[in-house]
């Protein structure tokens, strides 16, 4: 049985790629801290025929990410992780305070070294880390320093484990999405055209195609853009 863990998989993203990969024969295990709103992807999960453990944490606390990874790992160990985490910080250089900047990398950073330190632990050859960026991995926006400063180092950070571990035969993965259409942009002031964004489950088929690849085969880091006028 394929064993996936999925952090952030209340909503957004996380919770497309959780209905985009279960299926017969898959235990799901879903992290984020809304246990409601897990329990509410779950239901959706098993639906599918797959098993699911909902699993609320907090994956900036190094304590709740190792029981986490534990939970999802079970008596065996861990093939697909997918670590996904929301929200953004935009504000003028100016108007950030030093607590929002450690927040705000702690959240987007912190966590996924957290995440990956414990889960590589739990995998063997062909496993497969993931992680949710941004274009704004490798791309800068006014306003949004945190934002960009935080996806530009986990993406390095990404490369760089990659290389250390590919002697292990474990796959690291950066999924670099364009604007995606999800609630983090319910806090962001202005005018957004959010119906010609990406979809959450637009990501998802790309990220289930990628964890349905060979374990011998890697996709380093994917874009995944939009043509401009779609709809």
């Amino acid at each position: 049985m394929q064993s996936i863990l999925i952090t952030g998989a209340s909503r957004g993203i996380g919770a497309a790629t959780a209905l985009a990969l279960a299926k017969p024969g898959t235990r799901l295990t879903l992290a984020a801290r809304n246990r409601s709103a897990l329990e509410t992807v779950a239901a959706q999960v098993t639906a599918t025929g797959a098993e699911c453990i909902v699993a609320p944490c907090d994956v900036t606390d190094p304590v709740q990410v190792s029981e986490t990874v534990a939970i999802a790992a079970g008596a065996g160990r861990l093939d697909v992780v997918v670590h996904s985490v929301g929200g953004a910080l935009v504000a003028p250089l100016e108007a950030l305070s030093l607590a929002e900047w450690e927040a705000h990398l702690r959240t987007q950073l912190t966590s996924l070294f957290l995440v990956a330190q414990m889960a590589v632990a739990r995998m063997d050859r062909g496993g497969l880390l993931i992680n949710i960026a941004s274009v704004a991995a490798r791309q800068a926006f006014p306003g949004w320093s945190a934002y960009v400063a935080a996806k530009h180092g986990a993406l390095g950070f990404a490369a760089a484990i990659r290389e250390e571990l590919r002697p292990r035969g474990i796959r690291v993965c950066s999924i670099l999405p364009a604007a995606t259409n999800t609630a983090i942009w319910d806090a962001i002031p202005g005018e957004w055209a959010r119906d010609n964004m990406l979809q959450p489950a637009d990501v998802a088929a790309a990220i289930a195609a990628v964890v349905a690849l060979p374990p011998y085969v890697t996709v380093e880091d994917l874009t995944i853009g939009h043509v401009v006028g779609r709809l």
